[in-house]
Formats: C-alpha cells, structure tokens, sequence
C-alpha cells in the first residue's frame, strides 16, 4: 500500500506543480477599456474637417477618430503639432487619434500641408 500512497502523492504534487501560482487564484473581470474616454467623430473630404472645431475636457483622456472619405483632398494626413502627433488617413479606414489634452485653450490640428485647419477646445 505504501506504494501506491507514493505514486497518489507524486501524481497530487505534479498537478499542484503544474497549476502552479494560478492554483486557487479567481480570475479578475477586465476593466473596461473606454469607460473614462472621451471620443470624438471627424470626416475629412475634399472641404476639409467636419466637424472643424470640437470640444474636450483636460485631463481626460480622449479618442478622435479621424475618416477621411474624399481622394479628391490634400488631407491625407493629421497633425496635431502641440501633441507631436501625425498620422496617415488612408481613404475610407478610420483613424484613432488617442491623448489627453493637458490643459485649457485652443490646440490646432491640420492637414499635411496645414491648408484645411481645425481646433480642439479644451475646458
């Protein structure tokens, strides 16, 4: 008998083994992901930004979506130059355009070519 204990006890240890540190461990629900981001809508076509000027909250993070709909556009691109951001709009793909505006006033962002402008209004 004291054979078949050893073999119960190494087959318990190896599975405890196996588990490891998650043994016993509940998995924890995922945060939601944008629950505390602000997000905004913009398409770009052969008039520029709509809409040209939006308004977010400091200090909270925020998602702008850029799509432009338009190849009949010099705004294949968005600067935001107070952000160092510049990110290619490919024809009819959405863009996320994701930071958190620091502090009130006005912070601009254009085409490549800074010919079709618009503001963000942060309060």
């Amino acid at each position: 008998m004291s054979k078949r204990f050893s073999a119960i006890l190494a087959t318990l240890a190896l599975v405890v083994a196996m588990a490891g540190p998650t043994l016993g461990q509940q998995k924890k629900a995922p945060a939601p992901a944008a629950a505390n981001t602000q997000t905004a809508k913009v398409t770009v076509d052969a008039k520029g930004f709509t809409p040209s000027s939006l308004e977010l909250k400091a200090n909270v993070p925020a998602k702008i979506t850029f799509t432009r709909t338009s190849k009949d556009t010099c705004a294949t691109a968005v600067v935001v130059p107070d952000y160092k951001i510049n990110k290619e709009l490919p024809l009819n793909k959405p863009v996320d355009v994701e930071f958190t505006p620091a502090k009130s006033g006005d912070v601009a962002f254009a085409c490549g070519m800074s010919m079709f402008k618009g503001k963000i209004v942060v309060k």
